[in-house]
Parts: structure tokens; C-alpha cells; sequence
């Protein structure tokens, strides 16, 4: 989780304190994050941006594709379908519920339903604040996961990932036994976002 921080922050430092449509910022922040991961040494892994991931009918075929902002595929990963781990980023603002609603129904229900991430353990969640502060944003995020999925499915603290903006929550996936942790970060992206 630091070396995706550290991608965050160089992407913010080299497009500067303007708002960015989404797939340009994750593009960057694609670039960004493999240079941090090389940087770092250590475990090898693959970055994709824009992954497509299939969504097959009930017989099997694929009948679309569905394209995960990165997807990170480890060297244990390779070669067995379906096995990576996911990152879905969602600009939020903290003075505007459309976007916490966004980031809820349009990035979390997709790894609660299945459509992404389906049996993996845990997927990331990245909120990349506009406006600010962190911590109403996180708070609108918090009574939105509850209001959607239930009082026990909010946010938690995450001391595992030793980062101040990271929470956690756990879902049922796709309404089945399977149970799935969402690592959730929190990100200022223009200064606005940061006083």
C-alpha cells in the first residue's frame, strides 16, 4: 500500500492541481506506480491499466467486457484465470454525495457483486479527494456502505496498512458465503483537497 501511495503522490505532482477526467489520471497513475515498484525492488508483479474483465452468461460465453482501473497480477497469479488483485479508484468531493454515491455504487457494489474480484480475499478501493476534507469524505463513504449493504458493513480501521487514510470493510459476495475485505485509501488530488 506504500508503493501505491507513493505512485499517488508523484501522479498529483506531475499533473498538477487540475482536476483530471478519471482514465487519464489512472493512466498516469499506472506509469507512476510501476516506476514506485521498481524503485522499491522486491516482489515482482505486472501492472495493467484498464484490464478487461469478462462477463460471461450462464452457459459460459462472454458477452461483454468490463475494464478494472489496475489490475496487479503476481508472479503466483499467472497462468490461473481470474486471479489478480484489483484496484478501482473513484474521484470523490467532499461537498458533493453524488460522488460518495458513485464511488459506492459504482466501485464497491461491482467487487460486492462479482463483477469484479469474484472469491478473491480482499480488492483496493482508492478515493481520490477533490475538494476535502478526508475526513467528512470518508464519513460520507462510511454512512453510504452502511445505508447500502447494513450497520455491520461500514468502515473500519485498518491498521495493517499503517497508512492514516486507509479503512477497511467486509461484504458477502455476490449474496453467497464467500466473504470479501475491501482495503479502502483515501487521497487528496489537488490542495484544495489537502487544507
Amino acid at each position: 500500500m506504500s508503493t501505491l501511495d507513493d505512485a499517488i503522490g508523484e501522479t498529483v505532482r506531475l499533473l498538477g492541481d487540475v482536476p483530471q477526467i478519471e482514465p487519464r489520471f489512472t493512466r498516469q497513475l499506472a506509469a507512476c506506480f510501476e516506476d514506485a515498484r521498481d524503485a522499491v525492488g522486491g516482489v515482482r508483479y505486472h501492472i495493467d491499466h484498464q484490464a478487461e474483465l469478462p462477463v460471461v452468461d450462464a452457459s459460459g460465453r462472454v458477452i461483454a467486457h468490463r475494464r478494472l482501473d489496475i489490475r496487479l497480477l503476481f508472479t503466483q497469479q499467472v497462468g490461473r484465470r481470474g486471479d489478480y488483485l484489483g484496484i478501482e479508484c473513484k474521484y470523490t468531493d467532499a461537498s458533493d454525495r453524488r460522488t460518495d454515491d458513485d464511488y459506492v455504487g459504482e466501485g464497491v457494489d461491482r467487487i460486492v457483486s462479482g463483477a469484479y474480484a469474484a472469491g478473491h480475499p480482499f480488492a483496493i478501493m482508492v478515493g481520490l479527494e477533490r475538494v476535502g476534507p478526508l475526513a467528512r469524505t470518508i464519513a460520507n463513504i462510511d454512512a453510504r456502505l452502511q445505508a447500502r449493504y447494513g450497520s455491520d458493513q461500514g468502515l473500519r480501521a485498518a491498521s495493517l496498512w499503517r497508512l492514516p487514510m486507509v479503512r477497511e470493510s467486509e461484504h458477502p459476495q455476490a449474496g453467497g458465503p464467500h466473504r470479501i475485505v475491501l482495503v479502502h485509501g483515501f487521497w487528496p488530488v489537488t490542495s484544495a483537497a489537502t487544507a
